[in-house]
Parts: C-alpha cells; structure tokens; sequence
C-alpha cells in the first residue's frame, strides 16, 4: 500500500494493483499502434483526484465498439498491430482494480486516430 501525502491530501492506493493497471494500459497502447508512434502517459490532479491517461496514435476504435470495452472478454474489430494475442481480459481487470480504488475507468478514441484510456483515482 502506497500512501502520497501532502497537506491536507492524502492519496492511498495499492502500488501492485496500479503498476498491473499501468502495464495493461501502456501494453495495449503499444499493441495496438503501428510502429514509432508515441504513446503518451499523463498524471495530472483535478480536483479531489488524480487523473492517469495513456494517449496512442493507433487505430483507435470504433464508437459503436466502445461500449462494454471493459467486460470480460470483449474485443473489438481492431486487430494488434504486431500479430499478439487478445483474450479480452485485460481492460475487465484494470476496471475490477480501478472500482475496487472507488475510481472510475474510461475511454475516449476516435477511428484511425488513436485512443486515451484514462483512470481517475480519488485523493
């Protein structure tokens, strides 16, 4: 358990829960971008939370595919870039993480141009 703690705000989260999530985030994003492309990761807090996103150039997805992107075992149409696997249980996880830290998970993407998976995490 990690506690950051600053006057009057403390954050406290399980350090091997959000490592888990960050992996799965940062390897998705490389997954599913073509070759040099930037994969972005910005922490910044709003107000009472702290906000993490992973911003890809990738193929991004499909509006119509986004809903329940982050149930066990949906996959979209977007295929890896490299030919890795998929078993569609990755995003259900970090939600499962991400809940169990009273946050919220989502997902913003627009075809042919990439994605922002972003956490928010309350301090």
């Amino acid at each position: 358990m990690v506690i950051l703690n600053t006057p009057s705000q403390i954050l406290s989260f399980d350090e091997g829960k959000i490592e888990q999530v960050l992996n799965n985030l940062i390897s998705n994003a490389v997954k599913y971008s073509y070759p040099n492309s930037t994969i972005t990761v910005k922490v910044f807090k709003g107000n009472h939370q702290i906000i993490t996103q992973v911003v890809d150039e990738g193929q991004g997805i499909s509006e119509n595919e986004i809903d329940g992107i982050f149930k066990p075992f949906k996959k979209t149409s977007t295929k890896p870039t490299g030919g890795e696997n998929s078993h569609g249980l990755g995003l259900a996880i970090v939600k499962k993480i991400i809940d169990g830290h009273d946050g919220s998970v989502g997902v913003s993407s627009e075809l042919g141009k990439g994605s922002t998976f972003y956490f928010v995490l309350p301090i």
